[in-house]
């Protein structure tokens, strides 16, 4: 079985998600937050695409601290 890398979400499926995680919280979003609001789901939707598309073998695990 083979494991498929998420795409990244479309403006129309970011504003779908939006429009239901509001409704389900009970957060309202004012007309002139829509647009950045979907932008940054989508923005974050890319980077979470990048990071799952990259590969790691069976025994890869994460580092305990990050050094540069």
């Amino acid at each position: 079985m083979t494991e498929k890398t998420p795409r990244p979400l479309t403006e129309a499926e970011a504003e779908a998600l939006m429009d239901a995680a509001a409704i389900a919280i009970a957060l309202p979003i004012p007309e002139p937050c829509r647009s950045g609001t979907i932008s940054n789901i989508v923005a974050a939707s890319n980077a979470a695409a990048l990071v799952l598309a990259f590969p790691l073998g069976d025994g890869d695990e994460a580092a305990p601290v990050f050094r540069a």
